[in-house]
């Protein structure tokens, strides 16, 4: 079988391949806060901006929404179902 999605792996520089490739762009996109890519100032998620805020069922449902928005427009390759905690 070939392999349809091929990188990097940003710790060892060794390829990666299709889940594990999917698996580390989400990473990618879930750590990147909005506005810090220089050529791309709206790449990543909403995520950093909820560090250290109190712990509320709001707070719980923003996470899950900011994770599903980054993820629905910045990977193609995956549908997600549902986001759980």
């Amino acid at each position: 079988m070939t392999a349809r999605y091929l990188g990097m792996n940003r710790s060892d520089g060794l390829t990666v391949t299709d889940l594990e490739h999917i698996s580390q762009s989400i990473g990618d996109i879930l750590r990147t806060p909005v506005g810090s890519r220089v050529m791309r100032r709206d790449y990543g998620s909403l995520l950093a901006s909820m560090i250290d805020q109190p712990q509320t069922p709001a707070l719980e449902l923003q996470i899950k929404v900011a994770c599903y928005m980054a993820v629905l427009k910045w990977e193609p390759r995956v549908t997600l179902s549902s986001v759980t905690t």
